[in-house]
């Protein structure tokens, strides 16, 4: 669908307020049109020479007889030149000041509140759409994550949102407000001369299409500019979350360079599009000067060679034409400030079209709690349709059982616990739970079964106690220190400065690694999930830490199906059952004494970890 249709679809919920602000921009254009018909009598009441006290009334706008509504117009206004010029001058004058002081009243406050609305139901629109975008970010898959920059999604939801405004305040204010006002300048100048305005129409044709040619060009190259930002925004990002390594590798210098490289494409891209931008004003103001000269010329000519054409009125006739030049100005830069917004709109519509790859099939039943087992039925999984990575994987992981997932790495562990959870369905084979598949069941029922802890710890700028009960936000403080108590974090929290209502930073950069993974834990454990995947969760601490996570993850193992991944193995000795992964299938199975004795691919392993 045209992105255009699109906004206006989104102006729905806002329709009863819009349709008060176009009421509003009416009424505003109506009262701008009608100032231009008080230039003639208020040039004859004020400058005609008579000596007496009135004024000969000027002759009734007219129309040729074959333009609907000729004779409406040239009765009201023969009525209207009547009520003004039937009494003495200065009572005429008087009366006709009148009329421009209400009338100025009645089109700045229309202006003021159409202003309003429109702001209103603009960043209302906006506010929608944020909405939208980032809602269906929360719901894509994690496949389409993969190879996109941080930078650019925040680009898109940040930046080509705003860019958008764009569109809807230059539809809005500027199209039905400056449009109608140009259309009412353009009526009082053909009821002032019908011949003149006819001649005018000689130069806007060229012009529009002039304009229209500029809008297309631009709108091509704002998305090149946005795009360029999305880079730009992506390089920050990655700089700022990494600094710890880039000073650590002195990369300074390069962080530095890449940035330069980017910012420079940025700036190079929205001088090409400023360029043609720029070229709008100019050629619409000049073919309005144009315009004016033209007419200009050959009014004189009716005026002082013909004699039929008043001064007076060809003098509202130019008023009302120049009254178009602001007007059409705006409505010039409103087709680049559309162009532009509508560049970013395809980046944002195209992020909404695109679908998740994880989704629920219409009338998937909600997942029961475990019963029985999990079972990996000849899975076979490849990324993007690229070489697979994991082979012909069958096991079975009975309830309350913990298996561990050992061998090199790329060997597959991480993606079989994707699997699992269902970030990634199987491109072969099946992942079941007690029977069911899990495409055949809500993700959402699976996913309130499972806790996670992995290497990476993901915390947010909130405080500790918003950590813990994420997702679980009316927990009771007991049941949050609890949790706390049981990972071994109570004590470090209670040093913090403020307890548990310290905000601990962005990505719990006030606290160590190994606070942060024992907060994870505590996280996991007030949530008591009856499934547990545990990848790499000690890998990147220090003996300390890794004592304290590892007696806290044994709490949190207990009672529980657990999957383990573990590079060091002395942490998965007392598995239920460890699983040697190589190159994509399980070439082991069995408890650690029985690898150790059958001498194989984990005795290999084994023996590289313990040889000193």
């Amino acid at each position: 669908m045209n992105p255009l249709l699109r906004l206006l679809r989104l102006l729905k919920p806002h329709r009863a307020r819009f349709a008060v602000a176009i009421l509003f921009m009416v009424v505003n254009s109506v009262a701008t049109t009608l100032s231009f018909t008080l230039v003639e009598p208020f040039t004859k009441l004020l400058f005609a020479t008579v000596s007496d006290q009135t004024v000969a009334a000027p002759a009734p706008l007219a129309l040729p007889a074959a333009v609907p509504g000729a004779e409406w117009v040239g009765r009201a206004s023969a009525a209207w030149f009547h009520w003004l010029f039937d009494a003495r001058r200065i009572v005429g004058f008087e009366r006709l000041c009148s009329v421009i002081l209400m009338l100025f009243l009645v089109k700045n406050v229309s202006e003021y509140l159409s202003s309003f609305l429109s702001v209103s139901v603009e960043q209302a629109l906006l506010r929608d759409l944020r909405r939208m975008v980032f809602a269906h970010l929360q719901r894509l898959s994690l496949s389409f994550y993969h190879g996109k920059r941080a930078g650019s999604l925040i680009s898109q939801v940040t930046n080509d949102v705003e860019t958008m405004r764009n569109v809807i305040a230059a539809g809005i204010s500027n199209l039905l407000k400056d449009g109608l006002t140009v259309l009412g300048c353009l009526v009082i100048v053909f009821l002032s001369s019908w011949k003149l305005a006819l001649l005018s129409m000689l130069v806007i044709p060229p012009a529009a299409w002039l304009l229209a040619t500029i809008g297309r060009k631009v709108r091509k190259r704002s998305g090149r500019t946005q795009e360029r930002m999305g880079d730009l925004m992506g390089i920050l990002q990655e700089s700022i979350l990494g600094a710890r390594v880039v000073k650590a590798f002195g990369m300074e210098g390069f962080e530095e360079e890449r940035f330069e490289k980017a910012n420079q494409g940025y700036f190079a891209a929205f001088v090409r599009m400023r360029r043609v931008a720029a070229a709008a004003k100019p050629i619409s103001e000049y073919a309005m000067i144009l315009l004016a000269v033209g007419i200009a010329w050959v009014g004189a000519r009716e005026i002082f060679e013909h004699q039929s054409l008043p001064p007076e009125r060809f003098l509202q006739f130019v008023t009302a034409l120049l009254g178009t030049i602001s007007p059409v100005k705006s409505l010039s830069e409103m087709n680049n400030s559309i162009a532009t917004g509508l560049g970013a709109s395809d980046r944002v519509f195209a992020l909404l079209d695109t679908p998740p790859t994880i989704r629920d099939r219409d009338g998937a039943p909600d997942l029961g709690p475990l019963e029985r087992s999990i079972r990996f039925e000849n899975v076979e999984f490849a990324y993007d349709r690229g070489a697979p990575v994991l082979m012909g994987v069958d096991f079975e992981v009975k309830r309350g059982e913990v298996v561990a997932l050992v061998g090199p790495s790329g060997a597959g562990k991480s993606t079989t616990l994707d699997l699992l959870a269902r970030f990634y369905d199987p491109t072969g084979g099946r992942v079941t739970f007690d029977g069911h598949d899990l495409r055949e069941v809500t993700t959402g029922s699976l996913r309130r079964q499972l806790g996670i802890v992995t290497q990476e710890t993901i915390l947010f700028h909130d405080t500790v106690r918003a950590n813990i009960a994420y997702g679980l936000a009316g927990s009771p403080q007991e049941q949050v220190e609890a949790a706390a108590r049981a990972a071994n974090a109570h004590t470090f929290i209670e040093r913090l400065p403020e307890g548990y209502d310290t905000v601990i930073g962005d990505r719990g950069v006030r606290l160590s690694g190994g606070e942060r993974q024992r907060l994870a834990i505590a996280r996991a454990l007030l949530k008591n999930p009856p499934l547990l995947l545990l990848d790499e969760a000690t890998s990147a601490l220090d003996t300390e830490n890794e004592r304290l996570v590892q007696e806290a993850l044994e709490r949190l193992m207990r009672d529980r199906t657990v999957f383990v991944i573990a590079h060091r193995l002395s942490t998965v000795q007392h598995a239920d059952r460890i699983l040697v992964f190589e190159g994509g299938r399980i070439v082991e199975s069995g408890s650690h004494a029985r690898l150790i004795a059958a001498d194989g691919a984990y005795r290999r392993l084994h023996d590289l970890q313990f040889r000193d």
